[in-house]
């Protein structure tokens, strides 16, 4: 787990779609058709969104800096 449960941010849209984000990510963000299946996408895009970081040599947000490192 990428960032932690209690840390992720859900709401469903007027459509019905849940939309799941955090603050520790600004600009990550995912749906999905109930909660689950958006807090399981935002784990993916939080992961993906931090490897981009790691890439591209931007700075990692702090709450990531000492937990996340980027395997070869």
């Amino acid at each position: 787990m990428i960032v932690p449960l209690s840390k992720i941010n859900l709401r469903q849209d007027e459509d019905g779609v849940w939309i799941a984000k955090s603050a520790l990510l600004p600009g990550c963000h995912a749906h999905g058709r109930d909660r689950g299946e958006a807090t399981l996408r935002f784990q993916q895009a939080a992961k993906e969104h931090l490897e981009a970081l790691l890439e591209t040599g931007r700075p990692i947000p702090e709450a990531f800096r000492d937990k996340f490192i980027l395997a070869a």
